[in-house]
């Protein structure tokens, strides 16, 4: 144990573990903006996407596909009527611009009274519509057979009279 002894060693610098804590912030910052940038141009590319396709072509796909799964003779009447209300609602918001899907019944139909750009016909008929999916949806109303013919032909007749007309010249 002859060991000299030796003096205490000096304080160690943070600068070295700053060092280390700015990079990490440094890389967590990059990774959340390329999360950012991916994810914002997935959603600007499915809206350009969207748009390519006219309201109306969307809006009559949803309805085939609708019809093709058969959710009467399933007995699914309430999810039949949920989806062809929220087609409805969806091909309002493209047509549109109306944010239908994300207002109550009620609010929506305030907010078209005024609206100019539909018809005091097509207001009367889209009042009609949601007014007759809300029974089904809230109310636990069972429509009979003829009745579930007709909503389905109302949603068509909605978007026939409403949807945009593309001239080409």
């Amino acid at each position: 144990m002859n060991e000299a002894l030796r003096d205490i060693k000096g304080p160690l610098s943070l600068s070295s573990y700053i060092n280390i804590f700015q990079l990490l912030a440094i890389l967590v910052f990059l990774a959340i903006l390329l999360f950012l940038f991916k994810f914002l141009f997935k959603r600007k590319k499915t809206l350009l996407n969207a748009a390519q396709k006219p309201a109306h072509e969307i809006a009559y796909e949803l309805l085939e596909k609708l019809k093709a799964k058969d959710l009467i003779h399933q007995g699914k009447i309430k999810e039949y009527y949920s989806e062809v209300s929220a087609i409805i609602r969806h091909y309002l918001e493209n047509r549109f611009l109306l944010k239908a899907p994300e207002m109550t019944t009620e609010e929506f139909l305030f907010y078209v009274r005024d609206y100019s750009q539909l018809i005091r016909e097509h207001k009367i008929l889209l009042k009609e519509f949601l007014l007759i999916c809300d029974l089904v949806k809230f109310a636990k109303y069972v429509p009979s057979s003829p009745e579930i013919d007709a909503i389905f032909l109302s949603a068509r007749k909605i978007v026939d009279e409403t949807k945009e007309e593309l001239f080409v010249k």
